[in-house]
């Protein structure tokens, strides 16, 4: 894999554009933070990001962007330590070849069925530490509409989606999980399988950062839920997990009202996805380029 071509050798303020930022260009401030939370200085960017190069160009049988925006995304996740960085991409693409049925990303058509039962968003505008916040409604998952599988898919689109933003590659994402009307057709959700799968991709293999969820809603049982995740939880995850029940008081602490839907005690008018499912769908090209990159079929390592 070659490197694209750039006009210096330290460019951290070109990634491919985000939806307040179409340009991609990052400010001082948000050049001063990743320097600080990320240790992207300019002799990092570039030693790391030609090392990691290296390393998948070794990698016979992996495909993938070619692009330095591509692999500055793992870097960035990773705090610049190439190594960690090239095992999260490997990850990232095994997951996609061995669990496709999850992992595979879908283009946004795809998933119109899910968009429709209202039950996640990406709000659009950033939280005052410069998150992205994704708000799920698990009430709303309509297990005769739509399948596990099928949401699952539809949260890998999300966070494609917005994994290609560099500010949200230096700031990360934070997940409202509201747990309202939990009952036994959503139980599927929590089976250590799925969510052995649901920590996999937090912890170890979506490059992204994970900055907090935020459990809304949750009935007096959902505690037999955090029985089945916690053993797959490491500490540092475990510590971002916080659970509000119905004080919404306590979610503003974290949250201004302003970015908030009004069924969480917001100002931002009710909950509706329909214009970020409308920005998704314009990305349809893009997202279907995706499936030309990976690993090829005859690999056999382990995950």
């Amino acid at each position: 894999m070659e490197s694209s071509p750039e006009k210096s050798p330290y460019r951290p303020t070109v990634g491919a554009g985000s939806q307040d930022n179409p340009a991609g260009l990052l400010g001082p401030e948000w050049q001063k933070r990743a320097e600080e939370e990320l240790n992207e200085t300019p002799e990092n960017y570039r030693a790391e990001l030609d090392a990691l190069r290296g390393m998948v160009t070794n990698d016979t049988n992996l495909t993938v962007p070619n692009k330095d925006e591509f692999l500055i995304r793992f870097l960035r996740a990773r705090k610049y330590d190439n190594k960690k960085a090239f095992h999260m991409l490997q990850r990232y693409y095994l997951m996609k070849l061995k669990c496709p049925e999850l992992f595979g990303c879908p283009i946004p058509s795809e998933c119109e069925k899910v968009f429709e039962l209202q039950a996640q968003t990406m709000l659009p505008q950033r939280d005052q530490l410069g998150r992205r916040i994704y708000i799920i409604r698990v009430d709303y998952f309509d297990a005769s509409r739509v399948t596990i599988e099928d949401i699952f898919r539809a949260n890998i689109l999300a966070l494609e989606d917005i994994v290609r933003e560099p500010e949200t590659q230096i700031s990360g994402i934070a997940v409202i999980l509201d747990m309202s009307g939990l009952s036994l057709q959503h139980a599927k959700f929590f089976t250590p399988y799925y969510a052995k799968r649901m920590v996999e991709l937090v912890q170890e293999t979506f490059p992204l950062r994970f900055k907090g969820f935020h459990v809304v809603n949750e009935p007096f049982y959902f505690d037999a839920v955090m029985t089945v995740l916690k053993p797959f939880l490491k500490e540092k995850i475990r510590k971002r997990i916080f659970l509000h029940g119905t004080d919404l008081n306590a979610l503003h602490a974290f949250f201004n009202r302003d970015i908030l839907p009004n069924e969480y005690g917001g100002n931002a008018g009710s909950f509706d996805n329909r214009p970020w499912k409308m920005k998704l769908l314009s990305a349809e090209v893009y997202f279907n380029n995706l499936k030309n990159y990976g690993y090829n079929t005859k690999i056999d390592k382990e995950i």
